[in-house]
């Protein structure tokens, strides 16, 4: 036992050195990479993905990254647990492998897992401009470009008396043809101890570290912004009664830009959360939530005259719940509100109301129809708004052709509304408003039980009240990828 604990640190040394100096595997004729799934940085308001309607905060279920404030700073750390891989590798990682007997050497006594993918994607409008003057005023020789994308992940995963330790790496190698100042390594470490004590408490210590280039849609910038976020959790669940658990997670993290792009939008955050939950036998999740949360922008230049802020604090109060009704059908919902208040400027502060419901309907065996309708209040940090209220409304469709075949699609509609007035004197004749459309499709060949091939075509369209922020663009990609 002595001996897997030795490796298992060694290993994660090794890894740890890896991602600090920004690992290149060129140097063996290859290029590889990870998929990078940012924990508190998910999804932007108008970004190419949709946001998932949150389920519950339930320990141990997976949940996907929310959505990203529209000042592009970090969400407060959520009361979950990450996935590192996609949830075709999480469903490898969950095979029973490794578990005895426990003495065994790294590599025989530990489950790994390794994946490896090719992604190849041309977008129309990388820098999401407002047209093609705007390109020529940007001194760049048009709006589109390929990019070639390679990963690759390494995972160990280890069972022992109701722990499991688990600790992945990921390397993603993007290379652009027309634009090779964008070119990024991008690494991400995640440790993890998945611990329980007893029939009643279970709960997680994580440590993360990962890297991701931010988007152009709010980045508005043509240069490269590679940012480094690491975060801290230690939080765990009590059952206090048949079908009813209480829960708290602490923690603390940070967002930082080694390569000097965007010193000013470097973030210190640190959370806690407290959570009551209801789960009967019948499969209905509800779970009521607490959250205190601070931030702080080390690098902001406050000054007697200036007007930048450098520290919030932020509260929250929701319930979210998931309500099967019948096979392959449920309901979910999210309520909740969100106040805001900040450390200078007392007329930055604020308060609103989020919410979400959605509904997912299995028609058929193979077909599923998805719709969610949506309400957030975030902040925005400019000199005529204090926050933005977006409204989102979206369907989607999966269709399982066959065991091999499989076909997704969505369209969306959103709405931000910039409102408030921090008090600095500023005036436009209108506040900004952004409303988007976007239509993807995606088709999956499975054609081994570990190898798969995805095609994916996306088209969006965002119209501003200010012109510059407005654009279109459409993407196509093709993606082969591997699980050993």
């Amino acid at each position: 036992m002595r001996k897997i604990w030795l490796d298992f640190v060694r290993f994660s040394l090794k890894m740890l050195q890896l991602a600090n100096r920004g690992a290149d595997l060129r140097d063996f004729g290859v290029r590889v990479g990870g998929v990078l799934l940012l924990i508190g940085a998910g999804l932007p308001a108008f970004g190419s993905e949709g946001v998932a309607l949150h389920v519950s905060t339930m320990l141990g279920e997976p949940r996907r990254p929310g959505p990203l404030f529209e000042s592009d700073e970090p969400d407060p750390p959520y009361l979950e647990l990450s996935r590192a891989l996609s949830d075709e590798s999480a469903k490898v990682a969950a095979e029973d492998r490794g578990s005895d007997p426990i003495d065994l050497p790294l590599g025989k006594g530990i489950g790994s897992r390794i994946s490896v993918s090719e992604t190849f994607t041309y977008d129309s409008n990388l820098f999401r401009l407002s047209g093609a003057a705007a390109a020529t005023a940007a001194g760049l020789k048009g709006m589109g470009d390929w990019n070639s994308t390679t990963k690759l992940g390494l995972g160990l995963e280890k069972y022992y008396a109701g722990q499991q330790f688990t600790l992945d790496y990921e390397l993603a190698v993007s290379r652009y043809r027309e634009f090779g100042f964008l070119d990024n390594n991008a690494n991400s470490l995640v440790g993890r101890w998945r611990w329980t004590a007893g029939p009643d408490w279970k709960g997680e210590l994580s440590a993360e570290q990962r890297e991701a280039t931010d988007d152009f849609a709010y980045y508005r910038q043509q240069q490269r912004s590679l940012g480094v976020t690491r975060q801290f959790t230690a939080g765990g669940f009590y059952q206090v009664a048949p079908d009813w658990f209480v829960g708290a997670q602490v923690g603390q993290g940070s967002r930082r830009y080694p390569d000097g792009s965007r010193p000013s939008n470097e973030i210190d955050f640190a959370g806690f959360d407290a959570v009551l939950r209801y789960a009967p036998a019948s499969g209905a999740v509800v779970a009521v939530t607490r959250r205190r949360a601070q931030g702080q922008y080390p690098n902001a230049p406050v000054t007697v005259t200036g007007l930048s802020e450098s520290r919030f604090e932020q509260d929250e109060f929701f319930a979210e719940a998931t309500l099967p009704l019948r096979s392959g059908t449920r309901l979910l919902a999210r309520l909740g509100t969100v106040s805001r208040s900040y450390q200078r400027f007392p007329q930055n502060n604020y308060t609103g109301h989020n919410g979400s419901v959605g509904f997912e309907w299995r028609v058929t065996p193979r077909t599923l129809i998805s719709t969610t309708l949506r309400h957030d209040v975030e902040p925005a940090q400019d000199f005529v708004s204090n926050y933005v209220a977006v409204k989102g409304l979206r369907f989607g469709a999966v269709w399982e052709y066959s065991p091999k075949l499989r076909v997704d699609s969505r369209l969306e509609w959103r709405d931000a509304q910039y409102r408030g007035d921090p008090g600095f004197g500023v005036s436009t004749a209108s506040q900004r408003e952004d409303k988007g459309v976007l239509a993807a499709v995606a088709g999956t060949w499975q054609l081994t039980p570990r190898t798969r091939w995805i095609t994916s075509l996306t088209r969006e369209r965002r119209s501003s009240t200010e012109a510059a922020q407005s654009f279109n663009y459409w993407t196509l990609a093709g993606s082969l990828q591997w699980v050993f």
